[in-house]
Parts: structure tokens; sequence; C-alpha cells
């Protein structure tokens, strides 16, 4: 064996054995190499890198697949406490939701994010039907939210005249009954 051939050879071991470590093989080391052994070597590399890569994305797709199953589970569910979907059942007229939501034992006193009651928003969305129901469950009339406004103001501010009729019919009431 030539003296050449014996440092190819060492060569290619030394790549080999940094291959094996998972280490870098340094440029001027491969370029020593006949073009055969370099170009199987490179292969050889290149192979290992695509196997790593499906490997990692097999990883990924299981724990993806997961979290998918964690998060469209049937044994998922969300739940919103009470004030949430009261707010939400008269923004969108839901009556029946409300008073579901009231029997249920929602507070028709709830504070909404404006400081102002459940009250504020029916005057707001113009829902008379519910605002009549608080009022019967004796939601304060002139309850002033942070800007100091009624529910007078909103209704009448919103252009909503059964919400007004509504609260001047029920305030000439309350007056009737203090005299």
């Amino acid at each position: 064996m030539s003296h050449y051939h014996f440092i190819k050879c060492c060569c290619f071991q030394l790549c080999n054995i940094f291959r094996s470590h998972e280490m870098e093989i340094d440029q001027c080391l491969l370029e020593t190499l006949p073009l055969g052994q370099r170009q199987r070597l490179v292969k050889r590399m290149r192979c290992e890198q695509i196997k790593a890569y499906y490997e990692r994305e097999k990883a990924f797709q299981k724990q993806e697949g997961v979290l998918k199953k964690l998060k469209h589970g049937k044994n998922q569910k969300v739940h919103f406490n009470l004030a949430d979907m009261i707010q939400d059942a008269i923004i969108h007229h839901d009556d029946k939701e409300v008073l579901r939501l009231l029997k249920e034992g929602a507070n028709p006193h709830t504070p909404v994010s404006s400081g102002g009651s459940l009250l504020h928003l029916c005057a707001r969305y113009d829902n008379a039907f519910i605002a009549e129901i608080l009022i019967d469950k004796g939601v304060n009339v002139n309850h002033q939210d942070e800007d100091f406004w009624t529910p007078m103001h909103i209704a009448c501010a919103c252009d909503n005249p059964d919400i007004v009729l509504l609260l001047v019919l029920v305030s000439k009431a309350i007056k009737f009954i203090t005299i």
C-alpha cells in the first residue's frame, strides 16, 4: 500500500469517526479524499440529515396531533361566568337566555365594564323587554356609570324611545309611591 493511499484511507476513516460522533468535518479534510470516497461520504451525510429531519418532523407532528386532540377534544368545554353570559344575551336580544340565566342565579345588579348596570346595556341596545324584567327585579333606574350617565341618558342618546318611555313611567311610579 502506497503512502498516499494510506493517508487517503486514514482521512476517510477520520471523516467517518467525525460523522459518527456528530462532529463537523473540516472542509480541508474532506477535500483530501478521492472523489469517489468524498461523494459516498457526502451522500451518507445527506441521507442522515434527511433521516434526522423526517424523525424531527414525525415527532413534531405527533406532538401537534396531541395538542390538536387537546384543543379539539370532545372533553374540552369553555365555561363563561353568568355575568358575561347575561351581558351577551342582552346585547343580542336573546330574551329566553336572559330569563334562563336569571333563573340560574345571575345577579341582575351585575355591574358592566363602564361602571353601569345591565339596565344601561338594555338602554344602549334597545332591549325594553329585559329592561322591564330588570326593573321588576329591583335594578336601580337612576344608577350612574363612570361618566355619571343613567340609563335614561343612554336611551335618549341612542334614540331608543321604548326604553325612554319605560324609564319615565317607572320613575313616575316610584315618585307616586314615595309621596
